[in-house]
């Protein structure tokens, strides 16, 4: 979830990365972040009763429960938070000029139409991919407009995930055994995970989850199982990481290509899939740079 401490744990931890470029993401996105942290502890929703067919069907990937019980976003109050994230993150960037105009331009009004809040209450990766169709080459679009819909987008979607993270865990699971059925994409909004993490529990041993930076989601996940095709063959799978560091590493299928950000955390409560998804940014720049050698 979008946590102000966790967040500002997160950030502190990094400040001295040895990657620069780690470095500077977090510096620019950090504001961004934790702006809308804020905004999501002021939104206080009404979270339905979701159908429990929805929860069993979102389990196991046959369906995303936002599809089926759409999330209702307020247009003036998604248009504030655009607002009010948009100038953290233009801060962030520190940039002036031409560029800086064009930021201070944006008409955040022009992605919160009915038609648009509608899809993006229902499928909020469909609604994301609708925006960037035609605008993927424009620079300031996909490294500003972007991020800031999406990071208020997710301001409104992520109580509603933290509640269906709870209903979503079978409770007759009381071990980590492979059960092959959890789902791929997100069960709460349907978007792909962004990392995943191996957490210690006090009961089940090391635990491996998925985190949905779209809507702030997170599911547990078989560990012997790719996260983007759901390749089971252990023969496929490796981790690939830094000699220095044993706790970001990739997770690498064969059958698919996936080299999949996963983090060793060991305490949940220390890590934050939001930070931790632009750390990981690091590694994988290296790994695809070595692959294309």
């Amino acid at each position: 979830m979008l946590n102000r401490k966790s967040l500002e744990r997160a950030l502190a931890q990094y400040i001295a990365h040895k990657d620069e470029e780690v470095v500077a993401r977090l510096s620019v996105f950090g504001p961004a972040l934790l702006k809308a942290a804020d905004i999501r502890t002021a939104f206080e929703p009404s979270i339905p009763d979701y159908p429990v067919e929805t929860i069993a069907a979102a389990r196991e990937g046959k369906t995303a429960v936002f599809s089926e019980v759409p999330v209702q976003i307020d247009r003036d109050a998604f248009i504030a938070a655009m607002k009010e994230i948009g100038v953290a993150l233009r801060d962030g960037f520190a940039l002036e000029g031409d560029t800086l105009d064009a930021m201070n331009a944006v008409d955040w009004s022009e992605f919160a139409s009915d038609e648009l809040l509608a899809l993006a209450g229902r499928e909020p990766i469909a609604f994301l991919e609708k925006l960037v169709d035609g605008h993927e080459d424009d620079d300031l679009f996909m490294m500003y407009t972007l991020p800031v819909v999406g990071l208020a987008l997710r301001t409104f979607l992520d109580k509603y995930a933290d509640e269906l993270a709870n209903l979503v865990e079978d409770p007759l699971r009381k071990d980590d055994t492979i059960h092959h059925d959890r789902a791929l994409q997100c069960p709460a909004c349907g978007a792909g995970a962004a990392v995943a993490a191996v957490v210690e529990t006090a009961v089940n041993g090391n635990v491996k989850k998925l985190y949905c930076t779209c809507c702030g989601m997170k599911w547990t996940f078989e560990r012997i199982r790719c996260a983007g095709c759901g390749d089971m063959i252990l023969s496929d799978l490796s981790y690939v990481h830094d000699d220095g560091d044993q706790k970001h590493r990739l997770h690498v299928c064969k059958g698919c290509g996936e080299a999949f950000p996963t983090v060793f955390a060991r305490d949940e409560m220390n890590f934050n899939p939001d930070v931790e998804q632009i750390v990981m940014t690091g590694l994988e720049s290296f790994y695809l740079n070595d692959q294309a050698n």
